[in-house]
């Protein structure tokens, strides 16, 4: 019966990471979604995010940014 409860609360934990993720990176095929000027690295993957934002519900998403290739 442990071995059960511990499977089945690792089950758990990893299904929560899972959708925490796509809420965290947002979807992309929404319509209306537009690009801010609000960019920061994200601290677990090191990447540039850059936040979209629908303007009329005020949802937010964060997406990686594109390199922009002015290096």
């Amino acid at each position: 019966m442990f071995i059960i409860s511990v499977a089945f609360l690792a089950l758990i934990v990893v299904l929560y990471f899972m959708f925490d993720r796509e809420r965290y990176r947002g979807k992309r095929d929404k319509h209306g979604v537009r690009p801010t000027d609000e960019v920061f690295r994200d601290p677990g993957t090191g990447k540039l995010m850059r936040v979209h934002e629908n303007p009329e519900t005020g949802e937010r998403e964060y997406r990686p940014e594109e390199p922009s290739g002015d290096n």
